[in-house]
């Protein structure tokens, strides 16, 4: 009788252990390409904020004024309705009249809004022997570890510009295309960030839980101090 000889390959037991350990070491790889690309996005959204803090400086400088906020989420060109007044003064940011890209690292539109006295000439106000550019007029407020709101800017020291990113859920975003994104719920601070009349936005630590105070939090959010733009204004010779 001949004796019986395995024939070369796997067993049953065998593939499965192979494709148990194929199926570990992709969901491995899986989960460190979604963290290194989240992380990418983050990096490239904070280039942009920066990029676009950049030209607004620029801009005033050259013109001595903020511009007003984009006509649309199509048209970048600022949506200016007189010499000294905008159409509106939160939307977008206007990236045709800057000359950037205005986008975060989602693709998504930046947001913007910026205080009615910053966009007509912006000259010093002369209170006493006191000199001093405008009120900004917009508050930024962050929260505690409790959840309590605390307040970044204070009366004299209001911002005048505001530049965000609604962040990687993209809750009230507008995409490059114009779009507009699902709103964020109702009552949260990224729904403020979203909308409101612009005078009030937050900027804190990134949650992921619905119910912390303030809601689910992603929003990355920039803004420009006075007393940064009036060293800008004084430097560049356009204020005294």
């Amino acid at each position: 009788m001949t004796p019986y000889r395995r024939q070369p390959g796997f067993t049953l037991v065998e593939m499965a252990v192979v494709l148990l350990i194929l199926t570990l070491l992709a969901g491995g790889l899986t989960v460190g390409l979604s963290a290194h690309l989240a992380r990418r996005a983050e990096a490239a959204t904070d280039d942009a904020l920066a990029e676009a803090r950049d030209a607004l400086l620029g801009y005033v400088v050259l013109q001595g004024r903020f511009p007003c906020p984009a006509r649309d989420g199509t048209d970048g060109s600022e949506d200016r309705a007189s010499p000294t007044a905008c159409g509106k003064y939160a939307g977008l940011l206007p990236w045709a009249t800057l000359g950037i890209r205005g986008t975060d690292g989602w693709s998504r539109r930046l947001r913007y809004a910026v205080a009615s006295p910053y966009v007509q000439p912006i000259s010093l106000a002369v209170i006493g022997e006191k000199a001093s550019l405008a009120d900004g007029a917009i508050d930024i407020r962050t929260r505690n570890g409790d959840g309590a709101e605390l307040s970044l800017t204070t009366n004299g020291g209001r911002t005048p510009v505001v530049i965000l990113s609604h962040g990687a859920n993209g809750l009230g975003a507008t995409d490059q295309d114009g779009n507009p994104l699902a709103a964020p719920p109702a009552g949260s601070d990224e729904a403020r960030n979203a909308g409101g009349d612009g005078k009030l936005f937050y900027s804190r630590t990134s949650s992921e839980n619905p119910a912390t105070a303030g809601g689910a939090f992603d929003d990355r959010v920039s803004w420009l101090s006075p007393n940064l733009i009036a060293h800008r204004l004084i430097s560049a010779g356009r204020l005294p």
